[in-house]
């Protein structure tokens, strides 16, 4: 799921959100929580060990599909109650742990495994926030997905469920051509 921050959302309440989030940005969406009202676990640009909670309703959502990684679990540890659990849509390891996001802000070894899924998350779908690059990575063979990239002249065997894709040498992203009417819902 991507959203977008929309602007003059937070009112006088949540002035102080907007030194952390910044109002037209798109954001990508690492879990949901619901506990009054949804909360969105997004990484910021001062937050990148772990995603923080915000207020869906800051939010519109721009692209509304969820993430092949997500599944459903309860949390006891919420951003604003510790009593009640709360609903949670996440990856398999903090929707099976009602403690996983406390254990993450603690610094416990959840970090690895919140950063691994963030990699991962970030190139299922196409992400504005990505350098993606405007050359095409050429297609080398087809039936068994590998790519060549132009920027540093290395070949690589892609996921072909994801919408991007970067060279492991270089680093650089590109859209990946397997994917047809990237973008789209299906």
């Amino acid at each position: 799921m991507s959203t977008t921050l929309l602007n003059n959302r937070f009112g006088e309440r949540y002035k102080r959100l907007d030194k952390y989030i910044v109002p037209g940005q798109s954001y990508l969406v690492h879990a949901i929580e619901y506990y009054q009202i949804p909360f969105a676990y997004i990484y910021t640009d001062d937050a990148e060990r772990f995603p923080y909670p915000y207020p869906l309703e800051f939010f519109e959502v721009v692209d509304a599909r969820l993430s092949k990684y997500f599944c459903f679990g309860e949390t006891l540890a919420s951003p604003v109650n510790d009593i009640a659990p709360n609903s949670l849509i996440a990856f398999r390891e903090w929707a099976e742990n009602p403690n996983f996001f406390h254990d993450l802000v603690e610094g416990k070894p959840y970090i690895k495994v919140a950063q691994t899924y963030k990699a991962k998350m970030e190139v299922e779908f196409f992400n504005p926030n990505l350098n993606i690059s405007e050359e095409p990575a050429i297609i080398l063979d087809p039936k068994m997905s590998w790519l060549f990239c132009p920027a540093c002249t290395e070949s690589w065997e892609v996921n072909t469920a994801d919408e991007l894709t970067a060279c492991p040498s270089c680093g650089v992203y590109y859209q990946n051509p397997f994917i047809k009417n990237l973008g789209e819902e299906t």
